[in-house]
């Protein structure tokens, strides 16, 4: 940057040294001032491919940067934040705000800096050549920084809202993109063409504003520096006329006004572009700065050996502040190894939420989880979520093959490991007649398996890590009648040699259950077995009852 501020001064001196030869006829100077021209010209390009090269290098190792500190504080960010925002909106943080904040942290950067110090330079010059004109000149400085300033707020805000808007359609376009079956079969596409019309509208409406702004703030500025460039020529004029300015010097002079005026003319453009930046890593330092679960990213998950007890002691919880409604109140139980628990209950009970706060993504308002007598306190959270294993009702696969969601449960798995989860887990059939095997992309979560088949890897998964305590979140809910069956069998041998807490749907498939929890509105209201709860004829045994018959009508009709 600064060899090319040198650069450009040194046009001026050089249009000088032409003009005053052509003035004063000395044409054996020509061949000296071309090879000077000549190869200040190619000086030039060489420098400004260098100057170009490392403003886009710094401008997208910043945006790595940013992205990779992006990603590691979003790995790490509470349940409760991924609950609140997005995933379309944090999306748009990764690209469309990185974007703005590496433009900035190259070209705009280097531009704010650049133009005011050649606008001083060649004010220093201009004072050697002709102070009371550089005088009359520098007055347009202070004029745009003010132009900029004004205009440079406006900008900022409008940027946050084109910012916050973008993410908003983003996060719409994703829900869209995700539910291609729904919206056409419900015959939803011109509602959602219409309703991205609006998001769209949006956009255009803060976009179009942005540029009236802009436009305002070049015109002002480009204004005040015509106005000045035009009145130091006709006072440049003047002064060769009365013969105290020689004209090689007045060229010069006119060169220096460009390099005085156009850098103070593109300084409120710029420092707008740079507004909308901050507006970007405004939003991207929301996420970074946001309260995380870890101090850094843990070692890679190993799963735990075995464990003597899980407690669960008079835990509370709420989903918001104090005066939300409790979503768990004064549970307790206790769970030892090879046990069944079933939690069972209407939907709405705080089945799955008592879940979430078991498996630490939740901390509980009141109350403790201890295993082995320690809580997440003293145990860190990593290594107490690492005594348990989870089969969600909705499979979530990662894009990749069927053994990299394998491995995910465990990264140290063999060849031969993998085979013989997805062998337990009744998923070996279908993986083998697959035209990759385990080596077949599961497609974007899972898009190319059926549910059951999703499924099964996802159990496969929970084998392979091989925690002693494993979590069954109604994990046959979403399956048709024989997919059922299969995944059914498939978790009855799994929990066989597992501590297993299951919420189910199904209470004829927990009839064997060491303990069944009844929850209602976030209490258990009853525990026992199967059989002493079928007797003591209260919430379960007509829960029990009632869903039997409904399988009875159905069978029967």
């Amino acid at each position: 940057m600064i060899i090319s501020i040198i650069l450009e001064l040194s046009v001026a001196w050089f249009l000088s040294l032409i003009t005053n030869a052509a003035v004063n006829l000395e044409v054996e100077r020509w061949p000296k001032l071309i090879i000077f021209g000549a190869g200040m010209l190619l000086f030039m390009s060489l420098n400004t491919y260098v100057d170009t090269y490392y403003k886009q290098k710094a401008s997208f190792q910043v945006r790595n940067d940013l992205r990779l500190d992006t990603m590691d504080h979003v790995l790490r960010l509470p349940q409760s934040y991924n609950d609140k925002i997005h995933t379309g909106d944090l999306l748009a943080r990764f690209t469309s705000d990185n974007q703005a904040v590496g433009e900035a942290s190259g070209n705009i950067i280097m531009g704010l800096l650049k133009n005011p110090l050649l606008a001083i330079c060649a004010f220093i010059y201009l004072l050697n050549i002709h102070w009371p004109l550089a005088l009359i000149t520098i007055s347009i400085g202070p004029l745009l920084i003010l132009v900029g300033r004004i205009f440079g707020e406006t900008m900022r805000r409008k940027g946050i809202r084109l910012q916050e808007s973008t993410g908003i359609s983003i996060s719409f376009v994703q829900d869209v993109l995700n539910a291609s079956v729904i919206y056409k079969i419900f015959g939803l596409e011109r509602k959602l063409a219409s309703r991205y019309k609006q998001y769209s509208t949006e956009i255009t409406s803060i976009e179009r504003s942005q540029g009236q702004t802009q436009g305002a703030a070049s015109a002002v500025s480009q204004g005040i520096g015509n106005i000045t460039f035009i009145l130091a020529i006709l006072l440049a004029g003047f002064f060769v006329a009365k013969g105290s300015l020689q004209v090689g010097d007045m060229m010069a002079f006119i060169q220096l006004m460009n390099y005085l005026v156009n850098p103070f003319s593109a300084i409120p453009s710029l420092w707008s572009n740079m507004q909308q930046a901050l507006a970007g890593a405004e939003r991207i330092y929301n996420i970074i700065d946001a309260s995380k679960e870890y101090e850094k990213l843990p070692d890679e998950s190993k799963a735990h050996v075995s464990f003597k007890e899980l407690s669960v002691d008079n835990i509370d919880f709420r989903y918001g502040d104090t005066t939300s409604a409790a979503a768990l109140q004064d549970v307790n139980f206790k769970v030892y190894p090879g046990q069944t628990v079933a939690i069972v209950g209407s939907s709405g009970g705080g089945k799955s939420t008592l879940f979430k706060v078991l498996l630490g993504l939740y901390p509980p308002t009141a109350g403790e989880i201890k295993i082995d007598g320690m809580t997440t306190g003293t145990l860190g959270l990593r290594s107490y979520r690492d005594y348990f294993s989870l089969v969600p009702q909705e499979p979530q696969l990662f894009t990749g093959t069927i053994r990299d969601n394998i491995k995910d449960g465990n990264q140290s798995l063999t060849e031969d490991q993998v085979v013989e989860a997805t062998k337990k887990a009744n998923a070996y059939d279908f993986v083998k007649n697959l035209p990759m095997g385990l080596d077949s992309d599961v497609g974007e979560r899972g898009s190319l398996l059926s549910g059951g088949q999703k499924q099964r890897i996802a159990i496969a998964r929970a084998i392979a890590r091989d925690a002693p305590i494993l979590l069954l979140d109604e994990a046959t809910a979403a399956l048709d009648n024989e997919s059922e069956r299969i995944v059914q069998d498939t978790l009855s041998n799994m929990m066989q040699h597992k501590t297993t807490l299951v919420i189910a749907h199904r209470l004829t498939t927990v009839q064997s259950a060491d303990l069944i929890l009844v929850m209602e509105n976030g209490e258990i209201v009853e525990r026992g077995k199967h059989e002493e709860l079928l007797k003591a004829e209260g919430r379960y045994h007509e829960l029990y009852y009632s869903q039997l018959e409904k399988e009875r009508f159905a069978l029967s009709t």
